[in-house]
């Protein structure tokens, strides 16, 4: 039995059809990164992109040090289409083992985390804080407490249903697929 061959069009048509279901799922912190310096007292931006079909509507965002235990709660339910939000931090430990953790705490699935950056004592750093504009703000204060409850919890949007809006490149597939069926049924027949 001889393989069967698709003629190049026909090909060229699945690979346009099935690539963007194969580039959706990703979810990268851009802010803060490796190196950067937070004081006590300022207020820091978050920023993360995402893959765009990858069902992460909201997520939970935990402060956490890589040399002692114990995690910073610091916001629940946050939207994803936000793409970034403000961290103001108080009497925060310093260190330069902090990292920021992305995931839903319910279930423990984790999407992403930060690279490591440092906290520092009010006063004592270089940088200045940029804040990003029209972006919810979170403030966190204190240590690691194991009893308290997320500093800040999002409002749920819709009761966590999120209306699914077509894509033009949604359609496209949609259609593609459609006509690949009918070729290959023309082609049966």
């Amino acid at each position: 039995m001889f393989p069967l061959q698709l003629p190049f069009t026909l090909r060229a048509l699945l690979v346009i059809t099935l690539l963007p279901l194969a580039v959706h799922g990703y979810f990268q912190v851009t802010a803060p990164t490796k190196g950067t310096e937070w004081a006590n007292g300022q207020t820091y931006p978050v920023t993360w992109t995402k893959g765009l079909l990858d069902g992460v509507d909201t997520f939970d965002i935990e402060l956490s040090r890589m040399s002692q235990d114990g995690l910073i709660l610091v916001a629940r339910d946050v939207p994803s289409s936000t793409n970034g939000i403000n961290i103001a931090i108080s009497s925060v430990p310093t260190g330069n083992d902090w990292f920021l953790l992305f995931l839903n705490s319910t279930h423990g699935v984790m999407y992403a985390n930060s690279q490591s950056f440092s906290i520092v004592d009010s006063g004592s750093s270089n940088s200045t804080a940029q804040p990003l504009s029209s972006r919810p703000t979170v403030t966190v204060s204190g240590g690691p407490n194991p009893t308290a409850p997320f500093a800040t919890t999002f409002p749920p949007s819709a009761n966590g249903v999120v209306a699914w809006r077509p894509s033009p490149t949604a359609f496209l597939s949609g259609g593609a697929v459609a006509l690949a069926i009918l070729a290959g049924a023309a082609a049966v027949l």
